[in-house]
């Protein structure tokens, strides 16, 4: 699989996935309260990948640690976003310590969904764009 290079809105973070997404690579959306607010919509549309396939060609995004409290797994997670423009890059989870979740707008929202999750936060207006037994009332 190709790499695939993306950016910040302003352009002053670069980066590649080495290797891209995978072939049948899919993304997620987070429906839950941070995700919402620090994405600044109803939702954080997200891949996945290697912390090693994730590398910064230009720029040094800055990062906010969220306390650890404040995550559904209680333990430390960073925020990574542009600091002259605010575009959301990723975030380090602790307790994922291999993966990042990559905010797939930098890449052209080219992933097709695969599930839902924490839909209990999303309005009773909103509608799943995936099948029902993809979307998840929680996530662990």
């Amino acid at each position: 699989m190709a790499d695939i290079e993306g950016s910040c809105n302003c352009g002053a973070i670069k980066v590649r996935v080495i290797g891209g997404f995978g072939e049948n690579a899919k993304a997620g959306i987070c429906h839950c309260k941070t995700c919402q607010l620090l994405s600044g919509s109803l939702f954080s549309y997200l891949g996945f990948v290697s912390r090693e396939n994730l590398k910064i060609l230009q720029g040094e995004p800055k990062g906010y640690k969220q306390p650890a409290e404040a995550a559904r797994s209680g333990k430390e997670v960073i925020r990574y976003f542009c600091g002259d423009c605010g575009t959301p890059l990723w975030a380090a989870a602790e307790s994922a310590p291999e993966t990042y979740s990559i905010k797939l707008a930098m890449f052209g929202n080219s992933l097709p969904p695969a599930m839902e999750i924490f839909w209990k936060h999303a309005h009773d207006w909103q509608k799943p764009i995936v099948p029902a037994e993809m979307v998840f009332e929680e996530w662990y």
